[in-house]
């Protein structure tokens, strides 16, 4: 007797194939847990992973709790940021700072964004640095997770390296903060390797080839945040 598969769609109405299908329940696991952190508090936080299409990528979509995420949750969207489908749902507001992510860098596959309460002690004007010393951190810095065993998970050989994790002054308006993002840290990431930035009193965005590396990382960086609060 012949067998059929279920076709599973995604919240744009498209088909996901098998791997995709994979890698958004892995995602809505990775979501289960930081809610057990009360790390995705009400609507906020999004999560992503790059198709086989390498200039599209899903999303989650706007204005739904990720506690329950399932993977027909997710817009297939441009790197425009604009889904695909014109009768798809909102896809998250952060979705530009997604796509500026894949954009960048072509090894990430995977992006996370949280709201973890262990980096809201990260201040701009308080604990940071601007690498131009001419320069204040009003709107741009890094703040400094001093070498630490830890920082293998985000590539490091040497655990006496410091980690530099870039961090930007929220804004309501994305194109801007993408902007400045992309001016500011993706144009010197062969000088200082990125995996992370920290919105400011806002959230953390995590990157890595896999959701299982992104995970990691995250997990290495609240940890280290509780560690040197």
């Amino acid at each position: 007797m012949r067998q059929y598969r279920k076709i599973i769609k995604d919240a744009s109405f498209y088909p996901l194939s098998s791997l995709e299908h994979i890698e958004l329940n892995k995602m809505c696991e990775v979501a289960k847990r930081l809610d057990k952190r009360h790390a995705i508090p009400a609507t906020s936080s999004n999560f992503s992973i790059r198709t086989k299409n390498v200039d599209h990528f899903l999303i989650t979509k706007s204005g739904i709790h990720k506690r329950n995420l399932n993977s027909s949750q997710f817009i297939r969207t441009q790197l425009t940021g604009n889904a695909i489908h014109p009768l798809a749902p909102k896809p998250s507001d952060e979705t530009l700072l997604h796509a500026l992510v894949y954009k960048n860098l072509d090894y990430v596959n995977a992006v996370i964004h949280c709201h973890a309460l262990e980096f809201e002690y990260i201040q701009l004007q308080k604990n940071c640095v601007n690498l131009d010393e001419s320069k204040n951190c009003e709107k741009f810095g890094f703040y400094i997770f001093p070498g630490h065993e830890l920082l293998k998970a985000l590539g490091y050989k040497d655990h006496n390296t410091d980690y530099y994790l870039p961090v930007i002054k929220n804004n309501q308006d994305m194109e801007k903060v993408s902007q400045l993002i992309e001016e500011q840290f993706f144009s010197q990431q062969k000088k200082i390797p990125i995996c992370a930035f920290l919105l400011e009193n806002h959230g953390i965005y995590c990157f890595g080839n896999s959701v299982r590396q992104a995970e990691l990382r995250l997990e290495a960086l609240l940890h280290l945040s509780a560690y040197l609060k």
